[in-house]
């Protein structure tokens, strides 16, 4: 087997659950190596193991051959490995110079912290990979991708020779993603290790030398790029199944309707959007695109009511919004989805059951009190309903995977029964089974005459679902393009200014 890194033999139990079962391949150094599967298939446990954050309850992890002996997140540092973590651990108020150091290597006579020095360094790393920030940048100033890609600077500081990168592009639009895989293939020519996870299979296929797929606990197989003819082919091996058809659900007939539901005039904020217009009709799906600093993600704030406008008018029903405002729209029937699950969606420490019965807490009290039978009961038909893969409902959100944890959020928008759903990069970080069941739901919604804005940086489930996508550059809308006319060519073309 050899390699950098060598798992060996490893196994994980949770209780009677067996998580990960007798996993056994190895890593080559200087190599960008993808792990694949579903949510559940075990690679969030794995790479826990690899960093160091869980213990194995049986096998091994070696390291240059040197079997690991200790298992801790401080160990697999002094080792050489680092972890980014899908949900990014960054200190806002801080420069980017602060953060790619945190522990303050540089210092002067008496302790004091020699900034000179310190900002020298991390510009010097930053013009390495070619990045578009300044080290004396507050980190609230920057874009997510920017983030991701500070959070790598960080692990290098460390002296990591292997970094394993979570879902680094969910949340990231088509050219941030395109920077991050520069930034990659950058650390590859360097002889960094990258341990890639992601559930964007055009992705893995294209920065990717191995690619290793995990299914039920199980390792399956790795596969060089010459043995990878498309994503059908590993598709397949996630699912244990030959798979003909594509990921994503084509809507073959339009459920929307003549009647305007909602109605955007001449939304204009400073600085996030500029003269924006649209009407959104029942049982539509309205699509929203940009690339990088588009203004889609400030639009689906503002049109919620959670940033305030400057000027423009929105109308639900035809009757004029006088101060839209998120209990307003509630009360409207009008729900969110968030694009971040850990900072403004789920309570990550709190039960799922918790979770799920906020949204509806008053439908579920007897006077002062919460009938906690009516809670189970709820939380029970729920999650059976949208197939959520969890232990029990006191599990809380923070041990399940990614795409369970989106479902759990998008129950969470729907138990309200609303009208119009706002969807904020609705299958981020999701594998392809539950990203074909949320688009289902999305579908199923819009035929029972639910009206859904969908913002999202994944072109092609755009494609499927929308009935009409709202392209937008540099704050302004650059084009309408309807079903049967769009494609993949000239949405980009818009995107870009052109």
């Amino acid at each position: 087997m050899g390699g950098i890194l060598e798992i060996r033999n490893i196994s994980k139990n949770y209780g009677a659950v067996r998580a990960l079962d007798d996993v056994t391949f190895g890593i080559e150094g200087g190599e960008v190596h993808s792990l694949l599967g579903e949510n559940g298939a075990g690679k969030s446990t794995l790479i826990k193991i690899i960093s160091g954050e869980e213990t194995p309850t049986s096998g091994e992890i070696a390291i240059g051959g040197a079997p690991v002996t200790e298992y801790s997140p401080r160990r697999a540092m002094q080792s050489g490995i680092a972890m980014v973590h899908q949900e990014l651990a960054i200190f806002e108020n801080m420069t980017v110079a602060e953060n790619i150091f945190p522990g303050i290597p540089f210092r002067k006579r008496f302790g004091f912290i020699d900034k000179g020095r310190m900002n020298a360094e991390a510009a010097e790393r930053i013009r390495m990979f070619g990045m578009d920030i300044s080290a004396s940048q507050r980190m609230d100033e920057l874009t997510m991708a920017q983030h991701q890609m500070v959070e790598i600077l960080r692990c290098l500081s460390l002296g990591t020779r292997i970094i394993l990168l979570d879902e680094p592009t969910s949340g990231l639009n088509i050219e941030e993603a395109d920077k991050l895989m520069g930034i990659i293939r950058n650390l590859r020519e360097k002889s960094i290790t990258v341990i890639y996870i992601s559930h964007r299979i055009n992705e893995v296929l294209n920065v990717s030398d191995r690619i290793s797929v995990m299914r039920n606990g199980r390792y399956i197989g790795t596969y060089g790029k010459g043995e990878v003819g498309d994503e059908a082919f590993l598709i397949g091996k996630m699912v244990g199944r030959e798979i003909k058809e594509s990921m994503y659900i084509t809507r073959a007939v339009s459920a929307a309707t003549d009647e305007v539901v909602f109605e955007a005039r001449n939304l204009t904020k400073r600085k996030s959007v500029q003269n924006v217009s649209f009407e959104l009709r029942r049982g539509e799906i309205l699509g929203f695109f940009g690339l990088e600093g588009s203004g889609t993600g400030a639009l689906s704030r503002i049109i919620f009511g959670l940033d305030r406008l400057d000027s423009g008018e929105i109308s639900l029903g035809g009757k004029r919004l006088a101060h839209p405002n998120p209990s307003g729209m509630t009360e409207r029937k009008i729900t969110y989805l968030n694009n971040n699950r850990k900072s403004a969606g789920l309570l990550l420490r709190s039960p799922v059951s918790d979770n799920m019965a906020i949204p509806v807490l008053s439908d579920l009290t007897k006077g002062i009190f919460i009938d906690g039978g009516r809670v189970v009961e709820y939380a029970v038909r729920y999650i059976r309903e949208f197939n959520i893969m969890v232990n029990s409902i006191w599990q809380k959100p923070m041990n399940l995977s990614g795409g369970n944890q989106q479902k759990l959020m998008f129950t969470m928008c729907l138990e309200k029964q609303p009208e119009i759903l706002i969807l904020n990069e609705p299958t981020r970080g999701v594998d392809v089974g539950a990203k074909y069941e949320i688009h289902k739901f999305m579908a199923d919604l819009a035929g029972k005459g639910v009206s859904i804005m969908m913002f999202s940086s994944e072109m092609p489930e755009l494609i499927n679902l929308a009935d009409r996508i709202i392209v937008m550059h540099e704050n302004r809308v650059t084009a309408e393009i309807k079903r049967g006319v769009y494609s993949e060519e000239n949405i980009l073309t818009a995107a870009s200014g052109y």
